[in-house]
């Protein structure tokens, strides 16, 4: 019995594991916000345009802006330039309007 004598007796030990968890855990957090706000800001976004039917020019030439570089657009720009280019210009047509609102998603 006298070789038992020399065991020291238990010696609480700081565990610190859990506070290095929850550190992880909101720093993963942190990145993981940080990157979506910069994907969030990168991502185009739709613009609203708003349209005057009774000004027949500047909703020709906005629209011709619009659309003038995607698929389709040449045959609406050629029915759009009755309303350019001119002193005095019909009024407006409204089912025209609609067809390029709902073909090019305005």
């Amino acid at each position: 019995m006298d070789k038992l004598k020399d065991i020291k007796p238990i010696v609480e030990v700081n565990d610190y594991s859990f506070y290095i968890f929850i550190a992880v855990v909101l720093f993963s957090i942190l990145v993981i916000a940080f990157i979506i706000y910069f994907i969030y800001k990168k991502l185009p976004k739709k613009e609203k345009y708003e349209f005057d039917l009774s000004d027949s020019k500047k909703t020709a030439y906005k629209l011709i802006e619009i659309i003038r570089d995607k698929e389709g657009s040449k045959e609406y720009i050629d029915k759009l330039h009755n309303y350019t280019y001119k002193k005095e210009v019909p009024p407006f047509d409204e089912t025209l309007f609609n067809e390029i609102k709902e073909k090019f998603k305005l």
